[in-house]
């Protein structure tokens, strides 16, 4: 991925976020670009490449533009960006939005939805599965499941053993194996469908799991992803971290170098559903 971050989600996000910013207090361009820098350094707990970095180019053209609505006030004689009462008050009115949402569930279900003309003895393979949240509701539909985990968080080293404790409750054709999607790729096993929840942001090297994931699929298999969506929708509810995510024009770019097709998009508010097809 870039170093740093660009397009209509970092935009949407900045019209936003430099806001927040500006109403704490007047600052410089080079001041915001560090202020973000600095707040989503905890992203570096995930990946090195986590921080947010938004382009100067950005930066200028969504002051620009909030400076012509009337909500920040130009800098004079190179100095500080302002934001005006007209600014307070939309960003007071933005910020009645942070209730919690569905969209995870919403997204969920709309995956399932999609996979449910598949045929009966397809079988569906869960990429950092977890505690089994989609392969469990796969699994309940009549799918047979594989779900994989590297177990390489903390706080995911002990969900297969909850994932396997929940699949013995509900029942179904479902398997969880601890194993990096990497070292799966090597073998001789495919998929007819990969399937994915919140797992691809926390890749350390996002490019080769969704390299290992076209590999990973039969020809004319599908994958289907829910994630955060980038933007200023995500991170009102998720902070900084819904940047660990692929934007939507980024998610574009790195399918089509990995050779995927007819790529489509689902925003269901906070969650973005992504699905695509191996040519």
């Amino acid at each position: 991925m870039r170093r740093t971050r660009s397009g209509p989600s970092i935009r949407e996000f900045l019209k936003y976020y430099l806001l927040v910013l500006l109403a704490e207090k007047a600052q410089t361009k080079q001041e915001l670009v560090q202020q973000i820098k600095q707040r989503s350094a905890d992203n570096r707990t995930y990946r090195t490449t986590g921080v947010v970095w938004p382009a100067g180019s950005e930066m200028d053209r969504v002051l620009d533009g909030l400076a012509e609505d009337g909500l920040v006030r130009p800098p004079k004689r190179g100095y500080k960006w302002r934001i005006t009462d007209s600014g307070k008050q939309t960003l007071a009115e933005r910020g009645k939005q942070q209730e919690e949402t569905d969209g995870k569930e919403r997204a969920a279900e709309k995956l399932v939805e999609l996979l449910e003309t598949a045929p009966a003895n397809a079988c569906v393979l869960d990429v950092g599965t977890g505690a089994g949240f989609l392969a469990l509701k796969l699994a309940e539909r009549g799918f047979r499941v594989v779900g994989i985990d590297s177990g390489s968080f903390d706080y995911s080293k002990d969900s297969l053993g909850e994932a396997r404790e929940e699949a013995t409750r509900r029942g179904g054709d479902v398997e969880f194996r601890q194993i990096d999607i990497a070292t799966l790729a090597e073998s001789h096993e495919r998929f007819d469908y990969v399937v994915s929840s919140q797992a691809v942001h926390c890749m350390d090297d996002q490019p080769a799991c969704l390299e290992a994931i076209h590999t990973l699929l039969k020809p004319e298999g599908r994958f289907l992803c829910v994630d955060f969506l980038v933007g200023s929708d995500g991170f009102i509810r998720h902070g900084f971290h819904c940047f660990l995510a692929f934007s939507r024009e980024e998610w574009v770019e790195r399918l089509i170098e990995c050779g995927f097709v007819n790529i489509r998009m689902h925003e269901m508010c906070d969650y973005l559903l992504v699905e695509c097809e191996k040519a």
